[in-house]
């Protein structure tokens, strides 16, 4: 991966996914950038293209950060590992993002809901009802 490369992968982080725009924007030809996406796609350096959204405007105005202790034992006797765990929870509506963590949880989730029972429901319906966990403490972003 060169300079040419991380200018590329900065425009389509920037939101220009037209190959013209970054041909014309790093001054390449237009065939330079079709062939070095499709390498960074093929080398999975770019992994997936993503929408910016405006959650407001969606009717979602409120971020949460749910912090979810596991029973690790419980996990292995169903064969599950953490990371399998966070994988379901990640396909769950309304969660963002989520990470394995070090400290006193395990796993961290970012949540968007439009209210606070909505995101009652999400916790309740989807990630309580998930066999390994625990305990979960959920912090609302002012």
């Amino acid at each position: 991966m060169d300079r040419t490369d991380e200018e590329i992968i900065e425009a389509v982080n920037s939101g220009t996914i037209r190959y013209s725009a970054i041909a014309k924007r790093l001054n390449i030809p237009l065939s330079t950038v079709h062939f070095r996406v499709k390498r960074l796609e093929r080398e999975k350096i770019i992994k997936y293209y993503r929408a910016e959204m405006d959650w407001k405007k969606a009717g979602l105005t409120l971020l949460a950060f749910i912090y979810i202790n596991v029973d690790v034992s419980l996990l292995k006797s169903l064969k599950k590992t953490q990371r399998k765990l966070l994988d379901e929870l990640l396909k769950v509506p309304g969660v963002q993002g989520g990470y394995l963590i070090t400290g006193d949880s395990d796993i961290m989730l970012e949540v968007i809901a439009r209210d606070s029972e909505h995101l009652s429901q999400i916790i309740l319906d989807y990630i309580d009802s998930k066999e390994g966990i625990v305990r979960t403490n959920t912090i609302v972003a002012l």
